[in-house]
């Protein structure tokens, strides 16, 4: 395989589709720097480039495919879906560094997979029994039927045909083409419906929207475009008509999510919704159905009003269970992960700007702090204060492997895809100001300063031709300051004209401290998860604020207390900050009490804060009373998997 070859793969893979009203920069074209490019960089260095990751993990996630442990001795697993995620973080390596060798390198793994594993009628899974799509079928306890087997074929199948986009090897769109083939064909057998298979209502199986579309934009059969769009009509069904789940009826109504299903503690996913209404915008994408792009819509302003978390994640550990009402926050990272995708398909089939602040601070906060500091692993969940978050364990019978560590490489490819675009009328758009070098049509740019840290940074635009430049505004600035003059955003946006030749903008967004007063009731019923089904006896919050972590006991908080944030940075107490134990858990707080100043002054570098991004002494004030605190970003203070790492939220 030639570079030339992948370059030219490359330039396929980022052709703008039906629906988008700008189009994102070019893969590779945007390259990540600073402190979050540097965690970037080292994720890669250790997930995707070492001898370990192209070795013992890899042949782990492949083997799955000999050992059958998925379905073997009892088990029910879903190892299957290692080798997928593993592909997929592959595939965007090579979409972002735009290396040939790793190319040749997937693909012949990809070929010795296909060749050893795939059945000549197109099954390729980590379940012996291809006829294993439900537990026990014909139960009414639909939270019963534990079974991943589409799960993992969803994730192999959009892995071969990424790895198709990258390097346009045909063998892997042939070997996806031929695994949907067979669900078609078996399910028409079995006379079943994607619906009533897997687990969680069907759910978990009809995510395969998302990777069924892009596998029909490149071998456009209609039995694919009847499965989508059975898959859409299926959920788009009154309540009562049927036991599933009536998901984007269900979104279009004034309904909590929390409420759609008749046992929220199994049926509520998180990760599987979001997987889901992502599918649901592709389809918009496909087909111009506004009612998908209006019900894709209404499932985000159900989890924006409702399960936002206070590191700016959304789901309680891994479900909706009205997470914006609890102040124990904890949430999977793999829900922030896909918090940030559905934002991200919103945004390029809208352009508005509400979506771009929420992928800001979802990556800045609950996804950094998620990635350990050498990013070879990742958090499980991340958690609103405490000792630590809960270091993902490996899961299903393996080793090196984990649901979350093996996606998040995925939200750095996202993030680096998001950070520009060009608009339908040709307009350079800037979206994201973190240091980064970045290529579109007819202009360079580079960016600098240490934004979030610092307010103050700058843009430097090489421009092949006159144009123009909008910079977004997030919501939480009135103005951005250009060059010394104060610029109000239209529709969240300034303009700039830009003439051929090199310019340099000196950009400042202004970042008092803000109270975020929490929804959360006083004195918060721990156990109240319990009322709602079968959790642990013991409560939901009691049993998983402490799973793994047994330092955790008596942290878990029973009063609301308020955030402190800082432009798109959630502020956190801690022992990195310079914060006692003490005062990082004490229960005083300016929760709902008008009235207090706040002000930040930067706080001079200790032994104590060292390594921490940005670092404060916070000043609270009311009448008599003031206090000074040190605080640090959120991710940086809280990150470290060390029982003795103590960090809190809550003012």
């Amino acid at each position: 395989m030639t570079r030339t070859f992948v370059f030219l793969a490359l330039a396929l893979a980022g052709a703008k589709l039906f629906g988008d009203v700008l189009t994102p920069a070019a893969p590779g074209d945007v390259k990540v720097l600073g402190r979050p490019g540097e965690l970037f960089q080292s994720s890669l260095n250790h997930r995707v480039f070492s001898e370990y990751a192209q070795g013992p993990v890899y042949d782990e996630a492949e083997n799955a495919f000999a050992t059958h442990w998925d379905d073997s001795d009892g088990h029910i697993g879903w190892q299957g879906e290692y080798w997928g995620k593993t592909m997929l973080c592959y595939a965007g390596a090579i979409r972002y560094t735009r290396d040939a060798k790793l190319a040749a390198w997937c693909v012949k793994k990809a070929h010795h997979l296909i060749d050893t594993y795939q059945h000549p009628d197109g099954y390729l899974s980590t379940y012996a029994n291809k006829d294993l799509l439900r537990s026990n079928p014909d139960s009414p306890d639909y939270e019963s039927h534990w079974c991943f087997n589409l799960w993992g074929q969803k994730y192999t199948m959009w892995a071969l045909v990424e790895l198709y986009r990258v390097t346009g090897d045909k063998k892997c769109l042939k070997a996806a083409e031929k695994m949907m083939d067979h669900l078609i064909s078996q399910m028409k057998r079995m006379n079943v419906t994607i619906d009533r298979t897997g687990f969680w209502a069907g759910i978990s199986s009809m995510s395969i929207l998302r990777p069924l579309i892009e596998l029909y934009l490149e071998v456009p059969k209609p039995e694919y475009k009847a499965l989508a769009d059975y898959i859409v009509k299926v959920t788009d069904v009154r309540e009562g008509e049927k036991p599933t789940a009536n998901l984007i009826y269900d979104a279009l109504s004034d309904r909590p999510i929390m409420s759609w299903f008749y046992k929220p503690m199994f049926l509520a996913k998180a990760y599987e919704l979001q997987s889901f209404f992502e599918g649901v915008a592709a389809y918009h994408r496909l087909t111009g159905d506004a009612r998908a792009l209006e019900a894709t819509k209404a499932f985000w302003g159900h989890v924006f009003r409702e399960e936002l978390n206070p590191m700016r994640g959304a789901s309680y550990f891994d479900h909706f269970l009205n997470s914006k009402r609890r102040v124990n926050g904890m949430t999977e990272l793999c829900d922030v992960t896909h918090w940030i995708r559905l934002n991200r398909e919103l945004w390029k089939l809208t352009g508005e700007t509400k979506y771009l602040d929420c992928i800001e601070e979802a990556f800045y906060n609950a996804f950094l702090a998620g990635v350990t500091p050498d990013g070879a692993w990742g958090a499980h969940i991340v958690r609103s204060h405490g000792t630590r978050h809960l270091t993902a364990p490996a899961q299903t019978g393996m080793t090196m492997h984990q649901c979350c560590p093996d996606n998040m490489l995925r939200t750095f490819y996202d993030w680096a895809d998001t950070v520009a675009d060009v608009a339908k009328d040709g307009a350079w758009e800037v979206n994201f100001y973190s240091d980064a070098d970045i290529v579109l049509p007819g202009a360079k740019m580079e960016l600098r300063g240490n934004y979030p840290v610092s307010e103050a940074f700058r843009l430097r635009v090489v421009a092949e031709k006159d144009g123009k430049l909008r910079l977004r505004v997030p919501y939480w600035a009135d103005e951005m300051g250009v060059d010394g003059k104060a610029l109000k955003p239209v529709a969240g946006k300034v303009e700039l004209a830009v003439a051929a030749g090199e310019h340099t903008f000196d950009l400042v967004l202004k970042m008092p401290p803000r109270a975020i007063d929490s929804e959360a009731p006083d004195f918060e019923d721990i156990d109240t998860v319990t009322k709602l089904d079968t959790a642990p006896p013991e409560g939901f919050t009691k049993a998983f604020m402490c799973w793994y972590t047994p330092e955790m006991k008596g942290l878990v908080r029973r009063t609301a207390a308020a955030e402190i944030m800082r432009g798109p940075l959630v502020l956190a107490k801690g022992r990195l900050a310079g914060t006692s134990r003490d005062e990082t858990f004490e229960f005083k707080t300016i929760n709902k009490q008008p009235g207090w100043k706040l002000s930040l002054a930067p706080q001079k570098r200790t032994a104590k804060n060292f390594g921490v991004w940005g670092a404060w002494d916070l000043t609270l004030e009311k009448g008599e009373e003031k206090k000074t605190i040190p605080v640090a970003d959120f991710w940086s203070v809280s990150c470290m998997d060390d029982p003795e790492n103590w960090f809190s939220v809550w003012f």
